[in-house]
């Protein structure tokens, strides 16, 4: 099998349309639909079933998948293998973050790497989901998640602080929580609770049992703007909110916690060059809370 046709093929699988395939692979949606009649014409077999709400597989494609899957897996570990070997300063690496932390400290520390190493250019990821670093999806993340892999190389850069924000304005129309109260009589911004489920406990260690949650945003710009606007608290780690909006109020200093930043990276790339470099300057971002270590 053309692993170049195999890919699209678990494109479709997994997305269950050529659109959202074409979407996923950065190509135009008459492409993958002439590389899976390529696929199957090559196999001289249908492999999905196509109709109305989009593409399922059939029983031949079912059993090509796995297949598919391993070659996927093999070609990003020659990819991850190839890229460990080059001790070039030359070439792109793939990162991935979350909003926040690349708004804040990513990206202050590419700008100079791109300064200073103008060949080396950067994939930036910051979807809500997390890209699978052993997978190859990308060569390194920096996330608050730290991976249970033993086989990931996974270092502490930073431990941020977390407090709870509002703008001064809704200070104003709603006045101070009260530690204890459990925010009655106040408003607030949440990640959904399937993204991030721990906090509808509780936030900083104040329970949200007489909250009035207005708004559930999974993007982390958006929940820090909405608070920046005056729609009610949120938690915030506090080193982003000096850095990004120091204009917010920490409305209940006594309630705080603390969150771990990671450095993780494939042990395949660690040794490039291009990696090394990005890594070095990433942990210079967080110099001042933590170091590589």
């Amino acid at each position: 099998m053309n692993w170049d046709n195999t890919r699209y093929l678990l494109a479709i699988a997994r997305t269950g349309s050529l659109r959202a395939a074409a979407v996923s692979l950065g190509v135009d949606q008459a492409t993958v639909a002439r590389r899976l009649r390529a696929l199957e014409q090559e196999l001289k077999t249908s492999l999905f079933t196509r109709h109305p709400e989009g593409y399922s597989l059939t029983a031949a494609g079912e059993l090509l998948v796995p297949e598919a899957e391993m070659m996927e897996a093999a070609a990003a570990a020659m990819r991850r293998k190839t890229i460990g070997l080059d001790s070039s300063l030359a070439g792109t690496v793939h990162i991935a973050s979350t909003e926040s932390l690349a708004r804040c400290f990513l990206l202050p520390a590419l700008s100079g790497l791109r300064r200073s190493h103008p060949d080396i250019s950067v994939t930036l990821s910051t979807a809500p989901a997390l890209l699978d670093i052993k997978r190859g999806e990308a060569d390194l993340a920096v996330r608050s998640a730290r991976p249970t892999d033993g086989s990931l190389i996974i270092r502490r850069l930073a431990t941020v602080r977390m407090g709870l924000y509002a703008s001064a304005d809704y200070v104003a129309r709603h006045g101070l929580p009260v530690a204890g109260s459990a925010f009655a009589g106040h408003d607030l911004v949440m990640f959904p609770r399937d993204v991030l489920p721990q906090y509808w406990r509780e936030l900083c260690g104040e329970p949200l049992t007489n909250g009035n949650i207005v708004m559930e945003t999974a993007s982390q710009l958006l929940l820090m703007e909405a608070v920046r606007q005056g729609m009610g608290i949120s938690m915030m780690a506090r080193e982003i909110v000096e850095r990004c909006c120091p204009e917010l109020i920490n409305v209940m200093p006594s309630r705080g916690d603390a969150a771990d930043i990671w450095l993780v990276v494939n042990p395949d790339v660690w040794t490039s060059g291009r990696v090394r470099v990005v890594i070095e300057a990433i942990g210079r971002a967080f110099s001042a809370y933590g170091k590589i270590g």
